[in-house]
């Protein structure tokens, strides 16, 4: 009778952390993509509650909203975000009392710069100088370049970092190059080395 109840409350115990790993991973999930469609409505200030507040020690939380809304509207620029979803999502990790993870995510980027015109030699020029650097950036299959209409196509493919306190409520922080001073100065070298891969499946 004794090991058949130590059965049960094994595979209790279980179930209720499968349980558990499954709900804050679709929280995750769930509270990233609403962070993304915000973006991608331009709703910058709504957006910018979903990011990790550490980083308003280094930028503060105003100067953020409108850099994004100058960067997104400017007139010679043209920018459409789709076709967004979660590839990946990390274990939790509890690292000085907050729970961090590390999740994956692609997106279409679709972006035309100024007005386009393939007429002249030095427009061409700046096109092909222009591919160069975005395939650099995203890697040379997920970028091409529309000469008809103008559009870069893009495939981005990112690493983020979330944080809550509770396994509830989330914030991220996309791992990119113009982010990584302050990955460095925020968190330990040890924490930035445990997220070094996605060792969890969505």
């Amino acid at each position: 009778m004794k090991s058949r109840t130590l059965s049960l409350l094994i595979i209790f115990s279980v179930w209720c952390n499968s349980t558990i790993a499954q709900d804050y991973k679709k929280l995750v999930e769930q509270q990233f993509m609403h962070y993304t469609n915000l973006i991608i409505k331009k709703d910058f200030k709504s957006a910018a509650d979903f990011i990790i507040e550490d980083l308003y020690t280094l930028v503060p939380k105003e100067q953020m909203i409108t850099a994004m809304e100058s960067i997104f509207n400017m007139p010679d620029f043209d920018y459409h975000i789709d076709s967004a979803k979660v590839l990946k999502i990390g274990d939790s990790r509890l690292i000085d009392s907050a729970h961090f993870v590390k999740l994956q995510y692609s997106n279409i980027l679709r972006m035309r710069f100024g007005v386009d015109s393939t007429e002249t030699d030095s427009t061409s020029a700046e096109n092909e100088l222009l591919t160069l650097t975005l395939q650099s950036k995203f890697g040379e299959p997920h970028v091409t370049y529309n000469k008809t209409t103008g559009y870069y196509t893009i495939l981005s493919v990112k690493d983020v970092i979330a944080k809550s306190k509770n396994l509830t409520d989330w914030k991220f922080i996309v791992m990119e190059d113009d982010k990584m001073p302050f990955l460095k100065r925020s968190f330990q070298k040890n924490c930035l080395n445990n997220f070094s891969d996605i060792s969890g499946k969505k």
